[in-house]
């Protein structure tokens, strides 16, 4: 135990991995020290006609995925090496521990936690937490380092878009359970001036503060009903170092009576942000309707993204029905953006989605979705010319039957698709030019021989896109196979298909043949031969044709572990 105990906590600050939360409840049951992963060789040779080589005659790989487990904390690294690289990563590049006992967590590290979605929403902090949950208290506190300071990357030489260290802290104040709680939570972050080693001014970055309140609560009324939301406020500066004053007038008197209690300058903001439902859960219905609105630059440091300046009403019905064999789930609403009135024109769009999946019976099935986007801009108080508005409807349509034939001597499965998209401007000013229409058919067929253990696979392919510019079509056909022997230690597979090409001013021919070859002579060693070759003929009605063909073989060693 004391060997181990440097290790772990060695690797703990050098290191740099995600790890799941450990329950130290069974730390006893898990072994101290394993290893495992995978050992890959591979040797590759190439050789083009008609084009210049886009890679070297021959060449080789070796790459390694080790995984170390200490105590049940994994640990993933790998590594590779070439005649033109040389690496060694963690693939993550972050480490992080939150082991558990009973109603306590800690977390130490690198963590990802949330706490509601608009204070701390599961942005990466180096530091370290604790979440008590005893009974129905609901109590969490984190603090660390949101973001670290960038300047140059000094790997590379390349200049990065500057940025200051930020280092925040979240806590969060419930009581409750899942099916009924409330919450306030609370996060309060700002960028730090002295890790960054270049003056600010030249940076023409300035540091920030921001401090977000937030509650998220839920109410279960007659074991099916549900209301439930999320609310924020954010207090956004974007200078913390300026001298302005607040000046307040109808719409800032907010940010005075926060004043004794948060700095606040010239350059601070506040902004809200919430949702609210309602939503009845029953064993084959569900239906909820949900509003949110967001500000406009709505900001909280807690959480990456925000789409914001959004308000909109949606509502989500589902149900099961012919004992689960038929599925709906679907969404319709509206959206609309300038909520503050700051705009010249306001966006509304009307949202609708539908997916329905039919098990029609054992053999047969039915998958369709469909999905609509309406979009009109209408003007607010300035005049704005027609062609800059926004009207237009993107639509979405696919329809995928299933056949299944299951057999002693063979199985088969025939799959055919039909997907249709499409971009409708309804400007009159700009339709010409905007519209887009976007068609997929496939049809796929899989058979399998039980008895011989040989699967054959194959397919057609039709695309087609249409542009103001011109239609652009596309017709693919491929077949393959695959046999094992000997117990399944050999197994050849090959792949081939033909491209047919037909873009607005040309034509083309694709033709790729693969083949696959793989033994595995005991267990945890696999050897396996690649070949791939393409041929490429393409004609165009304005410039010269190009015709090329690439060869491609691969010899690959893998050892598991």
């Amino acid at each position: 135990m004391k060997l181990y105990l440097p290790i772990l906590l060695l690797m703990t600050w050098l290191s740099a991995i995600p790890v799941a939360a450990q329950d130290i409840s069974t730390i006893a049951t898990q072994k101290p020290f394993a290893v495992s992963g995978a050992l890959d060789m591979r040797l590759i040779g190439y050789q083009s006609k008609g084009i210049p080589a886009r890679r070297s005659p021959l060449s080789w790989v070796i790459s390694g995925s080790p995984t170390i487990s200490l105590y049940g904390i994994r640990i993933p690294v790998s590594f590779t090496f070439s005649e033109q690289e040389r690496s060694f990563s963690q693939p993550f590049n972050q480490f992080g521990l939150s082991p558990t006992y009973k109603w306590a967590t800690l977390h130490a590290g690198y963590r990802n936690i949330s706490f509601s979605p608009y204070t701390l929403a599961g942005h990466t902090m180096l530091g370290a937490g604790i979440e008590l949950n005893p009974g129905k208290l609901r109590f969490g506190l984190m603090t660390g380092r949101l973001n670290r300071a960038i300047t140059v990357d000094t790997t590379t030489g390349a200049i990065r878009p500057y940025s200051f260290s930020r280092f925040g802290t979240a806590v969060k104040l419930g009581y409750g359970t899942e099916r009924n709680y409330f919450d306030l939570s609370f996060l309060q972050a700002k960028d730090r001036e002295k890790d960054f080693n270049i003056n600010p001014d030249s940076a023409r970055i300035r540091p920030a503060a921001n401090a977000v309140l937030g509650t998220s609560f839920k109410i279960s009324v007659l074991k099916n009903f549900q209301v439930f939301g999320d609310g924020g406020i954010s207090v956004f500066t974007r200078d913390s170092r300026s001298d302005l004053e607040v000046e307040i007038d109808s719409s800032r008197k907010f940010l005075r009576s926060v004043s004794d209690v948060l700095k606040v300058n010239g350059t601070t903001e506040y902004y809200t942000a919430y949702n609210a439902g309602a939503g009845y859960t029953g064993k084959y219905f569900t239906l909820k309707l949900i509003y949110k609105y967001v500000d406009p630059n709505f900001q909280s440091m807690g959480a990456y993204f925000f789409q914001d300046d959004v308000k909109n009403l949606t509502l989500n019905p589902s149900f099961n029905a012919l004992k689960g064999k038929l599925r709906f789930a679907g969404s319709i609403g509206i959206q609309m953006d300038n909520v503050k009135k700051q705009k010249n024109a306001t966006t509304s769009r009307v949202i609708g989605l539908a997916n329905l999946s039919w098990d029609i019976s054992d053999r047969l099935g039915l998958d369709a979705n469909y999905a609509n986007y309406t979009s009109n801009a209408e003007p607010t108080v300035a005049l704005v010319e027609n062609r800059y508005l926004l009207a237009q409807t993107n639509s979405n349509i696919s329809v995928t039957p299933r056949l299944i034939l299951p057999g002693k001597k063979m199985t088969q499965v025939l799959i055919l698709s039909y997907n249709m998209s499409s971009l409708k401007d309804l400007n009159k000013d700009t339709l010409q030019a905007a519209n887009i229409l976007s068609q997929v058919i496939f049809l796929n067929h899989n058979l399998t021989i039980n008895s011989l253990g040989l699967n054959i696979s194959s397919g057609l392919n039709y695309t087609s896109n249409e542009l103001a510019a011109g239609n652009i079509r596309n017709y693919s056909a491929n077949l393959g196979f695959s046999k094992a022997f000997f117990k399944n230690k050999l197994a050849i597979s090959t792949s081939n298909s033909y491209i047919m090409t037909k873009p607005i001013q040309g034509d083309g021919r694709i033709l790729n043949l693969g083949g696959n070859l793989a033994y595995i002579p005991m267990k945890g060693h696999r050897v396996a031969l690649r070949i791939n070759a393409m041929n490429n003929s393409l004609t165009y009605a304005d410039r010269e044709p190009l015709q090329y063909s690439e060869l491609t073989g691969e010899l690959g060693y893998t050892f598991n572990f």
